[in-house]
């Protein structure tokens, strides 16, 4: 999913939590909304037969111009119980040509309404990122979630049930702590949670409190190779990309591990798999061993063993002698060959790239679709990719028995 920041829109309109709506409350008498496509008497947040859900977007952020499509589907098949609404903080003449210009707009013929120019509700249902969804039914909020989870069955499930429970989308950090820092005999604690609603995902960090005076360590709503991977980021700082060929899963069940080739969207997938780690230090350590530390809590409460170690895979591997070519070559330039290797691992459709000779120097290399036209290439500078089995680097998580 694309987050897009809007630092203009959250400096134009603070963040005021005193008007935030949480589930369940009822939503306050809305005037003088603007409205693209339909008109503002056409529009009823207070509907008692629809399910409304309010889409928060702006034109910058490309995953929200893509879900359109799906909405406007779920809004022609869906009629009868359903009104969307998107929302943007952005002018209407920005959105009408937005919408007048778009190719991807014109040919999938969106026509939800859109309140522009809003400031109101964004107080309403704080956030920093878009999308953001909030679930209205019978003048109450009934939940606020990532787009991910507007699908035909949650919308039909809230229209029968009149209730559903979905993971709470919030994209602030509370400054409060667990109650237990407020006693003051506690010396220390470490504590391992799956999925907690309603916390922002936050990678691994390792930092004072000022208010509690204790070292904090977290990492929030992260799925399980990724709390590993990220404290490990703490000890060194690796050279690769961590692909799905560079990990080794000997457990009962991988599909809790991460979301490799899964058919479950991402914050699906982690509202039901992710978890979270928490640990209050009196005293400070340094940073490698504090991840250290870290590591052999997750090992020990997950029940399994974590590790590097040498393993066969295929590989791309850069071989040859680096010499300058002479000849004028059309295309991109690479700074380095460690760069291209990165730059093919993150394509993530060929086989792991391996740098052989570690030439710093910078060349021209033009498009190319297969190896074959990568190497013809690369011949100018006296280099090749040659595939093969080599051991490499790969980090094996086991079930310990």
């Amino acid at each position: 999913m694309c987050i897009t920041w809007n630092a203009h829109a959250q400096n134009k309109h603070q963040t005021n939590f005193s008007q935030r709506l949480n589930v369940g409350d009822k939503i306050p008498q809305l005037d003088n909304s603007e409205v693209l496509f339909k008109s503002a008497k056409d529009i009823q947040l207070y509907s008692n037969d629809k399910v409304v859900l309010l889409d928060f977007f702006d034109t910058f952020c490309t995953a929200c111009i893509a879900s359109l499509h799906k909405l406007q589907k779920l809004q022609d098949e869906l009629k009868e119980n359903l009104q969307i609404v998107m929302v943007t903080w952005q002018d209407k003449a920005t959105i009408e040509k937005f919408w007048k210009s778009n190719a991807f707009i014109k040919e999938n013929k969106i026509q939800l309404p859109v309140i522009y120019g809003d400031t109101l509700l964004r107080q309403f249902f704080p956030h920093t990122g878009v999308p953001h969804v909030a679930w209205l039914f019978r003048g109450h909020v009934q939940a606020v979630t990532f787009s991910e989870f507007i699908n035909r069955d949650n919308i039909l499930k809230l229209s029968k049930e009149g209730i559903i429970s979905l993971p709470l989308k919030w994209d602030f950090n509370d400054a409060t702590l667990i109650k237990d820092v407020e006693a003051k005999s506690l010396l220390g604690e470490v504590k391992l949670t799956g999925f907690q609603d309603g916390r922002p995902t936050q990678s691994y960090s390792y930092s004072l409190d000022s208010t509690s005076g204790f070292y904090k360590t977290s990492i929030i709503n992260q799925s399980i190779i990724a709390a590993y991977t990220t404290a490990y980021s703490e000890i060194f700082k690796p050279k690769f990309i961590l692909r799905p060929e560079r990990i080794e899963l000997l457990v009962a069940d991988s599909s809790k591990f991460d979301n490799f080739n899964s058919f479950v969207t991402s914050q699906v997938w982690l509202s039901q798999n992710g978890i979270c780690y928490e640990r209050l230090d009196k005293h400070p350590r340094n940073p490698i061993e504090q991840a250290r530390l870290v590591l052999d809590d997750l090992d020990r409460f997950l029940n399994i063993k974590v590790y590097w170690a040498k393993k066969m895979r295929k590989v791309w591997a850069i071989k040859g002698t680096f010499h300058k070519s002479d000849k004028m070559v059309k295309g991109n330039k690479i700074s380095s060959t460690d760069f291209l290797a990165f730059g093919i691992d993150m394509q993530n459709k060929y086989p792991i790239v391996i740098d052989l000779v570690d030439v710093k120097e910078s060349f021209i290399l033009p498009s190319y679709k297969n190896l074959q036209e990568l190497n013809e290439g690369l011949a100018n500078y006296g280099l090749q990719i040659v595939e093969e089995q080599r051991e490499i680097d790969v980090l094996v998580f086991e079930e310990v028995k």
